[in-house]
């Protein structure tokens, strides 16, 4: 009988790549403050973003660092995760997932950079994440780019809401995803 090296899984899903990564670097027409303001705002991300429906800071010993518990959900099922959030102001967010049964990783990285003028920033983002789950992999695997998207979006949205229109004056968005 022959042996395979092929890995199954539940459902017969094929095991997708462990690891889901994505970047992305776009001039966004608010300041590097304001942008920062946003993303750091981790206590409001269950207003806006997407499948959030909880979010708190549930522990901050100093200015740049803090641990927070999110809780997404879509539809019937909810997931809660604890990140560990480091803080660079106004320049930089790093989280990383501490305590999940949801993911086996999950870490995003904002960046934020002066733009041409001083109401633009350059805006690098970054998230690299892999499920436990081998549905939840195929289901990214599947929606990844929507998913990503979306997330985008809504901190864009949350900066209109708060701060008024963009101030980039620019012909067409310059928004381009950056090969990992």
């Amino acid at each position: 009988m022959e042996s395979s090296n092929r890995r199954r899984t539940i459902f017969n899903f094929p095991a997708a790549d462990e690891s889901k990564k994505y970047t992305e670097r776009k001039l966004i027409g608010y300041s590097p403050q304001q942008l920062y303001t946003v993303v750091a705002g981790i206590e409001h991300y269950k207003d806006f973003v997407p499948w959030c429906v909880r979010s708190s800071i549930t522990h901050q010993p100093s200015a740049d660092y803090l641990e927070a518990e999110l809780e997404v959900g879509f539809k019937l099922f909810t997931e809660r995760y604890t990140s560990k959030v480091t803080l660079h102001k106004p320049n930089k967010v790093f989280s990383a997932v501490a305590d999940s049964t949801l993911f086996d990783h999950l870490d995003s990285t904002w960046e934020f950079h002066k733009g041409p003028t001083p109401t633009t920033t350059w805006l690098t983002f970054g998230v690299d994440f892999a499920f436990k789950s081998p549905l939840y992999k195929h289901v990214a695997t599947v929606f990844f780019d929507e998913v990503v998207k979306r997330m985008m979006n809504a901190f864009e949205t949350r900066c209109r809401a708060l701060y008024g229109p963009s101030h980039a004056h620019r012909p067409a968005p310059q928004h381009r995803p950056i090969a990992a």
